[in-house]
């Protein structure tokens, strides 16, 4: 034996790309027993370190101000991620595309590596399934774009997979060797309008990257999948418009193998995985993390065991909070001009947030999307539109603009981030930001004050 271990090999192999990204990841010194824990983005380093104490090092490559659903890193992680001991982060279909692939190589690699996932235990949400128009487009109108894909089951109507924001959500479920699934494309616009497949206007087109694995035969509305062997290979779907290809979406995986899925899962891949604007689910996610950490360190349980439940007390009373201070209130839903990251919080202390926005940062809402926002926050009488720090306050301002009831904005926290300046302030953590930022406004929305 030459003595050299795993992460020796790995501080040798990848010195320049652990150079590269050490300046996001170093958020803390390394604890007394040398143990490294990398988390996927800021609210899990935030619960983690507080947990760990000053036991491990624990980290994350996230920069402030970024979204940890809209950050891509521009280097592979991997081998930083595998140099630690654990990993914490959500094994969530399409929420963190990065994290969820570095999770499946240490998987199947690096056994020595922990995965601590925290959302086991947790009862997530369904995103309820979009209502799409249909109609028929003019081609030449730019309202006839792609701004969104769903591949829906053709047996089953459910829908598989979601394309938007450059990547995937759900998966195509495995074929058996002599499989063919039916699958119905949607072709969704900025309106939120499906485009209508059956005129002579637009051609749908579908290409396997393996011919000898899976074949894509597409007919007007419609795409069969048939399977011819054994492995791996990928989708891609096209829209075309007299001629012009209009859409083209990133490929999409597809297995071929012994075991075929029974059939699709219902909303695979479209769930709220933002369980944290929950005080009281939070508590849930730091039990995960303790029982992970005690996992990997058993030695030192009792300084796990004692900083979660200091930690866990802290939760508890803002939970206590926001349940005292939201309970006498004028209105029973706040409108968020932002996009979809409270529903845990308002599922806790009843009430209905409704949004514009969809589930992704970077989504635009409509004219349509506006003018229905509009038209509710009238209804409802509401006087405060919320907006997130991280989206920005545009939507706010417009919707403050048109509807006569609106006359301010209040700007909340996902938790997702933090900025330095609140930070400097006392309250860049996730407690702080609930407690300063996100309680303040949903009392104001919600006519608590």
């Amino acid at each position: 034996m030459n003595g050299y271990t795993r992460r020796d090999l790995l501080r040798v192999g990848g010195g320049s790309l652990a150079a590269g990204v050490a300046g996001c990841l170093d958020r803390t010194a390394r604890g007394t027993e040398g143990l490294a824990v990398q988390t996927s983005f800021f609210t899990l380093y935030d619960f983690t370190r507080n947990v760990a104490g000053e036991q491990l090092s624990v980290s994350t490559p996230v920069p402030s101000e970024q979204h940890g659903h809209g950050w891509e890193p521009s280097t592979n992680l991997l081998p930083e991620i595998v140099d630690g001991d654990a990993f914490v982060y959500l094994e969530a279909d399409g929420f963190q595309p990065w994290a969820e692939d570095a999770a499946t190589e240490i998987r199947a690699n690096y056994d020595d590596v922990q995965l601590i996932n925290v959302l086991e235990g947790i009862d997530l949400l369904e995103y309820e399934s979009d209502h799409h128009d249909e109609y028929d487009h003019d081609p030449s109108d730019d309202h006839g774009s792609v701004a969104e894909l769903e591949l829906v089951d053709s047996q089953s109507q459910q829908v598989l997979a979601q394309f938007h924001f450059d990547h995937w959500h759900g998966a195509v479920p495995t074929l058996g060797p002599d499989d063919a699934r039916q699958l119905e494309p949607r072709f969704i616009d900025s309106e939120s309008t499906v485009i209508g497949l059956e005129s002579e206007t637009y051609q749908l087109e579908a290409e396997a990257d393996d011919s000898e694995i899976l074949s894509a035969e597409t007919d007007t509305e419609t795409v069969t999948l048939e399977a011819h062997g054994s492995g791996e290979t990928a989708v891609t779907f096209e829209l075309w418009a007299d001629g012009d290809r209009r859409f083209v979406s990133e490929p999409i995986a597809v297995t071929v193998g012994d075991e075929p899925d029974s059939g699709p899962e219902p909303n695979h891949g479209l769930v709220d995985v933002k369980f944290f604007s929950d005080p009281v689910l939070a508590q849930t996610g730091i039990r995960t993390i303790r029982d992970g950490l005690v996992e990997l360190d058993p030695d030192n349980e009792a300084v796990y065991d004692e900083n979660a439940s200091e930690y866990l007390e802290q939760l508890d009373a803002l939970h206590e909070e926001f349940r005292a201070e939201l309970a006498d209130r004028q209105h029973q839903q706040v409108l968020l001009a932002g996009h979809d990251s409270f529903n845990y919080l308002g599922q806790r202390y009843g009430f209905e947030i409704e949004t514009p926005v969809g589930l992704s940062p970077d989504d635009e809402p409509s004219t349509r999307d506006i003018a229905a926002a509009v038209e509710s926050v009238e209804a409802n009488e509401i006087t405060h539109i919320l907006w997130d720090y991280f989206d920005g306050d545009r939507t706010a301002e417009a919707i403050v603009a048109e509807a006569e009831t609106a006359t301010e904005t209040a700007m909340v926290s996902a938790a997702e981030s933090y900025l330095e300046d609140w930070k400097a302030d006392g309250y860049g953590d996730y407690i702080g930001q609930m407690r300063e930022i996100n309680l303040p406004a949903f009392k104001a929305a919600l006519g608590a004050d």
